[in-house]
């Protein structure tokens, strides 16, 4: 039985837990590349569920040459289903992949050195019906590592309540929502391109994705209640301001292609009003008279600096 009528996905309300062999709520989804160490654990943490219905765990294997594969074979469980890419595609791109070869209606990522919580999907499906089965719809929860609900004070958000439109842009300009623990709408995420494919060393996709969901009428929601551990991210914790300006330069150039004009200036100017730190790398975005404020703000601040390091000198003789 098929939720797709017209090339278009629905969800219908129903009662999945009443519901056999028609419809697999959820996937968890782990794409994986030379994770040899630490792809146990994940699958381990996906299998151990306390939901009790039906679930499938798909593990894509980037074309793994450490090992990965072989840690990947140990488990002989009927949920577990295996893709193995002949070639090693961007982290990205293997994420659209999980979308693409997923069976269930909502997709719950957990990469391949996270663990979920044993009740993620428990907790999870309880919201979703809750919200009786929302078609475009991204739900995430508390993490051990990265939270975002700094990103949620800053951009005024209340947890436990969905938002959407403008409002939810103002939480998404500060930053980044990993995939990892994060519960999509799968169908309706395919619909509108996936995860964006861009050429930064530091990931910027689990951004951009939430700003082009916005601007096609999804509903966010974060709530209080812890979904997955993360110790490593190493890509995260990148502290070469550098790589992270490049990157973010990057992502905002991907935002330009993939909105109309009208919604990509609507964003440029909620970044303006509404994070002044991330201003200062949006420079190629400015007017001419918006870059001459910059250039005497700069001058203001090291002239400030300069002054404080004089009078840090004085003071010491």
């Amino acid at each position: 039985m098929s939720n797709i009528i017209g090339g278009k996905s629905i969800f219908k309300v129903i009662d999945y837990k009443n519901c056999i062999n028609s419809y697999m709520l959820f996937t968890v989804a782990i794409p994986t590349f030379n994770n040899r160490s630490t792809i146990g654990g994940a699958i381990r943490s996906a299998l151990n569920q306390t939901y009790g219905d039906d679930y499938e765990v798909l593990v894509v294997n980037n074309a793994s040459t450490d090992g990965t594969l072989e840690e990947i074979q140990k488990f002989e469980d009927n949920k577990v289903r295996v893709v193995n890419n002949h070639q090693t595609v961007d982290m990205y791109s293997n994420h659209n992949i999980c979308l693409e070869e997923a069976k269930g209606d909502y997709i719950v990522f957990c990469h391949s050195d996270d663990r979920l919580t044993e009740d993620a999907l428990s907790i999870i499906q309880n919201r979703l019906e809750k919200r009786l089965y929302p078609s475009k719809y991204i739900l995430w929860g508390h993490s051990m590592f990265r939270d975002f609900q700094v990103a949620i004070d800053l951009g005024c958000q209340k947890i436990n309540t969905m938002f959407s439109g403008e409002t939810s842009i103002k939480s998404f300009i500060w930053g980044g929502l990993t995939p990892s623990g994060t519960c999509y709408s799968r169908k309706s995420v395919l619909e509108i391109g996936g995860f964006p494919i861009i050429d930064a060393k530091i990931p910027m996709s689990d951004w951009a994705i939430l700003v082009k969901a916005a601007y096609n009428y999804f509903e966010f929601e974060m709530i209080d209640r812890l979904l997955f551990i993360r110790e490593y991210a190493s890509t995260a914790s990148c502290d070469d301001s550098s790589i992270w300006e490049k990157s973010i330069i990057l992502t905002l150039d991907k935002l330009k292609e993939i909105l109309n004009e009208q919604q990509f200036g609507h964003f440029v100017k909620i970044v303006k009003t509404n994070n002044s730190g991330l201003f200062y790398w949006y420079k190629k975005y400015m007017s001419e008279a918006e870059l001459l404020v910059v250039h005497n703000n700069e001058i203001k601040s090291r002239r400030k600096q300069r002054i404080k390091n004089i009078m840090r000198f004085l003071l010491r003789i």
